[in-house]
């Protein structure tokens, strides 16, 4: 080991704070809460301890810089901290501490003159502020940071309240410096390296993401008075909407579609609905093939809600398009892999994340390490701790090698 994997390690079960119940309700770190803030704190805390400076933008990434200056092009490494709810233990949080590890070990080390960044994105879940990987994207200045301030959360709290809550509004503005280039390690969240038992995953790109909010409105009426012929009932027509959104998704395409979250409104056993409210997200590697199945998607709602009287709204939250990383670096991490004789393999990513923003103003690539069965965004989230270090070890050659090309 070129890090230091015990260090390394107390650090991310430190983050982690595990003596809070961990083994039955996982990692509940959701942005801007409480939980996140104490989080925070503590990376900047250690960032603090090996004398990096602190710049905190206006959504409250935090970025930790060894060698800064307005005039340096700083090496970028990280990821985020906050979690989905009842999340796993790995998923951001591990390239964030393994970044910090990796940098803390060039200074040690190599007593570096070049400049090196430490990142911490805001809000990469999206789990409450949509859309997610809203830091990265903030940072990379493709909107207004006005707009994006007053987004709202479901209890009608702005982005910029909840920034001010946990005074992690900074003063730095978008894309106030430009990095010489990205890297991000993460657990893969799927089962491919899991299943053909490779330790490392040298990333291509990250497939097109697109997320729905559709609404359905009907009329509320007694469960066991009201005739079918005059009932106009949202939970109906949602199924065959339901239905009709998972035919789309087959291997052959290679189209996932998740209905994940759904409200019914007033929610209760014996009234009829009178709302009901879900979430459409759609992925796919190819931008075309996802925008054509968005479209048949809008087109049979409108469909079936003509056909039995109901009204719908659709709002898009989040459109990304596919993104392809950098080949040098990715040939720079295969050198490295091969020369640390971990096995490896390339593969495309099925889940967003923050490299895929970056990927837009810098050369950018990721490291995957396995998780067993693919298991993510869950307690039962698990990765060996041997992979875990192999994954550090790996960043920290390739972070060595670009900061010297």
């Amino acid at each position: 080991m070129l890090i230091n994997s015990k260090r390394f390690l107390e650090r991310l079960e430190k983050i982690n704070n595990l003596k809070i119940n961990y083994k039955s309700i996982g990692i509940n770190r959701i942005a801007l809460t409480k939980e996140d803030k104490r989080s925070r704190d503590l990376i900047i805390y250690w960032m603090q301890s090996i004398k990096l400076k602190i710049k905190i933008d206006n959504l409250g990434n935090i970025f930790g810089f060894h060698n800064y200056s307005n005039k340096t092009k700083p090496l970028l490494i990280g990821s985020h901290i906050d979690s989905v709810k009842n999340g796993g233990k790995y998923d951001g949080a591990l390239g964030v501490v393994g970044a910090l590890e990796v940098i803390q070990t060039l200074i040690e080390k190599n007593k570096i003159e070049e400049s090196i960044g430490l990142a911490v994105f805001t809000n990469e879940e999206g789990v409450r502020f949509a859309p997610d990987m809203m830091g990265s994207w903030s940072f990379t200045k493709r909107e207004n940071i006005k707009k994006i301030h007053q987004i709202k959360d479901f209890n009608n709290v702005t982005i910029k309240e909840a920034l001010k809550k946990i005074n992690y509004l900074g003063k730095e503005r978008q894309l106030f410096f430009k990095p010489k280039s990205f890297l991000e390690l993460h657990i893969e969240q799927g089962p491919i390296l899991y299943n053909n038992k490779k330790e490392i995953g040298i990333v291509t790109g990250v497939q097109a993401i697109t997320w729905l909010k559709i609404c359905l409105f009907g009329k509320s009426n007694h469960a066991g008075t009201t005739p079918l012929k005059n009932r106009y009932d949202p939970m109906i027509v949602f199924g065959k909407i339901n239905n009709y959104i998972n035919s789309l998704s087959t291997e052959k395409n290679n189209q996932l579609i998740t209905i994940g979250s759904i409200n019914v409104q007033p929610n209760q056993i014996n009234v009829i609905a009178n709302k009901v409210e879900f979430s459409v997200d759609m992925r796919n590697p190819k931008n075309e093939k996802l925008n054509k199945v968005e479209q048949k998607i809008k087109k049979e709602i409108k469909k079936i809600c003509i056909q039995n009287n109901i009204k719908f709204s659709i709002k898009k939250l989040v459109k990304f398009t596919s993104v392809k990383f950098d080949n040098k670096i990715n040939n720079t991490i295969k050198y490295h892999a091969k020369k640390l004789k971990y096995s490896n393999m390339n593969l495309f990513s099925g889940a967003g994340h923050d490299a895929q923003m970056l990927a837009k103003i810098c050369p950018t690539s990721m490291i995957f390490v396995p998780s067993r069965k693919g298991i993510s965004h869950d307690k039962r989230e698990y990765t060996k701790n041997q992979d875990l270090f192999k994954g550090v070890n790996l960043l920290y050659c390739v972070a060595k090698d670009l900061l010297n090309n």
